[in-house]
């Protein structure tokens, strides 16, 4: 039988091939229940690099309630947050700063470093099985993967340059304290 392929029906049997599936959101309602559900399956660690914590995304409620709960659900739950712009977060209140001041030795902020490469990131990785990514920021398109093990190292591996040269930004620390 000849014709064209159904890009859905292709998507879909490729990711029952690679052995996990993924559901695609649109919109920031969308990717914040999301973003609760990986939250939601994490159990030890959360990693999550944004821009600037976008308010209608991660200051939705069930959020900031989804991390409060990950964070105090075990005394080894970690939870790790890059950003990139600190600034948004004071200009308006932002519901994770009064979780940052209370969970302090469970959820660590640190700023990235200033560069020449602009980025545009946005992701999420609970436990290196589930992963969350933003490909479209400003419509808050992307997607929630299940068990990708190749995708989850690669976003992995960027969290992790991106850590060890990552600093807790002043503002923030003086916030805090």
């Amino acid at each position: 039988m000849t014709g064209t392929v159904d890009p859905r029906k292709l998507q879909q049997a490729e990711s029952t091939r690679a052995g996990g599936s993924h559901q695609v959101f649109e919109g920031g309602p969308q990717c914040a229940a999301a973003l609760t559900t990986l939250i939601g399956t994490s159990r030890r660690r959360l990693r999550i690099f944004s821009q600037d914590l976008a308010r209608h995304i991660y200051g939705d409620i069930a959020v900031v309630e989804a991390l409060s709960e990950f964070a105090r659900s075990s005394r080894y739950a970690q939870v790790e947050i890059l950003i990139t712009d600190s600034e948004p977060l004071f200009r308006q209140p932002h519901r994770l700063l009064p979780l940052l001041k209370r969970l302090q030795s469970r959820i660590s902020l640190r700023k990235i470093q200033p560069t020449s490469e602009p980025t545009d990131w946005e992701f999420a990785i609970a436990d290196q099985r589930l992963s969350l990514s933003v490909a479209d920021s400003v419509k808050w398109h992307g997607q929630l993967r299940d068990d990708d093990p190749v995708r989850n190292a690669k976003l992995n591996d960027v969290f992790e340059q991106n850590w060890l040269v990552a600093r807790p930004d002043p503002a923030l620390r003086q916030f805090v304290l």
